[in-house]
């Protein structure tokens, strides 16, 4: 199994460092108007909290006033803690962080923050870089339409939900149909490979031509139910072709869920709405460090002495209804927000 625990997730590693002030590079500010010198003086006076600042580059990401008052006290190093991930995303860190602390950044700042990071990341949808910004969706996309002969276009857009939505999607949804009209015994995830479009929407497209149908689909279910039903028919598809009973929509075995385990690390990694903010980059560093080796444990299981396998196993059992508890609240709490 592939070693979760070395997968490092993009944002700020925990733990602090004394680095040398002469060593860091300025940020790439998102502030038009530079710094302001009162709240250096201000910061200047107190204890000075550590600054964000990119691995790689030493550049600061957030910090810049702080760094400044600490030149300001002749000081020759300043904590620090580290940022991960590429240099291309530096600039976005920067906003992210700017706008969720400290002098809070003017809206004229946010709006030509928005325009560089559609110039660099034309994929990200308007919903996306507006919860980077904390600007409206709908500000968002005026922004684009008022730069689009300059802004590079992308042929998708990636949502606040990290996912990447075709914008010819009736030209996709007509590419999977004919793929699945010369492979009717396609699965599922072939159609959706061949056409670009999701697992949920080939099984839609699916079901639809099944029933004869080649119109527009009457009102659809709720998003939850049609993940229900998509992840029903993936697991039928996977089992046909994995050579077990046809249909019998049996669950992923443990083997099958632990393969899958990285590629759900992998995918949440990049969501923009947890690796630009400080909360999501948390809990994907709790997601990392709790990550159960699995085949660890079945080695230890032979050191279990017989005597103490009773209390081993209702240890893992109480773990195990404990994360059972934890995933069936979330589990309700995105249907309800899919019913909403």
């Amino acid at each position: 199994m592939r070693d979760l625990q070395a997968m490092t997730p993009p944002g700020e590693c925990s733990g602090v460092h004394l680095v040398p002030v002469d060593s860091l590079v300025d940020a790439d500010s998102p502030r038009l108007g530079g710094m302001s010198p009162e709240h250096v003086e201000v910061l200047a006076q107190g204890a000075i909290e550590p600054i964000l600042v990119h691995r790689e580059t030493r550049r600061v990401v957030d910090g810049m006033h702080r760094l400044q008052a600490a030149r300001l006290r002749g000081e020759k190093v300043i904590p620090v803690r580290y940022l991960d991930g590429p240099a291309s995303e530096v600039f976005i860190h920067s906003v992210a962080a700017n706008v969720a602390h400290g002098l809070p950044l003017t809206l004229k700042d946010r709006k030509a923050a928005a325009r560089r990071i559609l110039a660099s990341h034309p994929d990200l949808s308007d919903r996306a870089v507006a919860r980077i910004t904390r600007l409206s969706p709908k500000t968002v996309g005026a922004v684009r339409r008022a730069s689009s002969e300059e802004l590079p276009q992308s042929q998708a857009r990636v949502g606040a939900d990290g996912r990447s939505r075709p914008l010819d999607a009736a030209e996709r949804r007509k590419a999977a149909r004919a793929f699945l009209a010369e492979h009717p015994g396609a699965t599922l995830r072939e159609i959706a490979a061949s056409a670009g479009v999701s697992v949920s929407t080939a099984c839609e497209i699916r079901q639809r031509m099944r029933r004869g149908g080649q119109d527009p689909a009457p009102p659809r279910p709720s998003a939850a139910r049609r993940a229900r039903e998509s992840t029903r028919d993936g697991t039928r598809e996977s089992t046909r072709d994995g050579g077990r009973a046809a249909g019998s929509g049996a669950p992923p075995g443990p083997r099958q869920a632990e393969c899958g385990r990285p590629q759900r690390i992998e995918t949440l990694a990049k969501d923009p709405s947890l690796r630009f903010t400080e909360s999501g980059r948390a809990l994907l560093r709790w997601l990392n460090e709790r990550a159960p080796d699995l085949e660890a444990g079945r080695q230890l299981m032979a050191a279990v002495p017989p005597h103490c396998a009773v209390a081993v196993a209702d240890l893992a059992n109480s773990y195990a209804q404990e994360w059972q508890r934890f995933a069936s609240s979330l589990d309700r709490a995105a249907a309800e927000t899919a019913e909403r």
